[in-house]
């Protein structure tokens, strides 16, 4: 699968250069890093240095002429344009995919993590250090593992008050009542 990017005029593609910031084009660098590691093909090309690839894409040419140099960025996958006017977060990646390995890696991922938090819930040492291990080889970052065990923890924490507070019911319920005496104590 072919992913390319077509950028307005930019210095550069990072959003680090000049006085401001973009923090749309840094998380854009990392989208981009991310997707290649996943082992897709991704290419940007920017109209003020890499004009003459724009010609490679005729729709995004045609929504050019009409539409002028503010409806970029476009987004083409499999060079049919997905998305025009702003970049995707990495969390639209997998609906722009949709049916690509990534949007398969992205459900993998979900229920990996949601075994994660369930074996934290459940106490089950086994399940939680296989789930652990899946998620390192999807190269699933720190903190959502670290999430889902905190979602698991809160969980279980919540489900041991429950039982907590039924067992001291319980007891209060076998305790007898102020000021009699339990049969055979001797003091009455």
């Amino acid at each position: 699968m072919k992913i390319t990017i077509l950028d307005p005029a930019l210095c550069c593609s990072t959003g680090v250069c000049g006085p401001d910031v973009d923090d749309a084009l840094v998380q854009t660098a990392a989208n981009v890093k991310w997707l290649k590691s996943l082992g897709y093909e991704v290419n940007r090309h920017n109209i003020s240095n890499d004009g003459a690839a724009f010609k490679e894409y005729p729709a995004a040419i045609e929504k050019l002429q009409k539409e002028g140099v503010d409806s970029l960025p476009y987004i083409l996958v499999d060079n049919v344009l997905v998305k025009t006017g702003d970049y995707p977060s990495k969390e639209e990646w997998p609906e722009l995919l949709e049916g690509s390995e990534l949007h398969e890696q992205s459900a993998g991922k979900t229920a990996i993590l949601i075994g994660i938090g369930a074996a934290i819930a459940v106490s089950n040492e086994s399940s939680l250090k296989a789930y652990v291990a899946q998620a390192k080889a999807l190269g699933i970052e720190i903190q959502e593992i670290a999430d889902a065990m905190n979602i698991g923890n809160d969980a279980r924490n919540s489900l041991s008050q429950k039982v907590i507070q039924q067992a001291n019911s319980l007891l209060g319920e076998l305790q007898p009542a102020a000021g009699s005496c339990a049969p055979n104590s001797g003091c009455c």
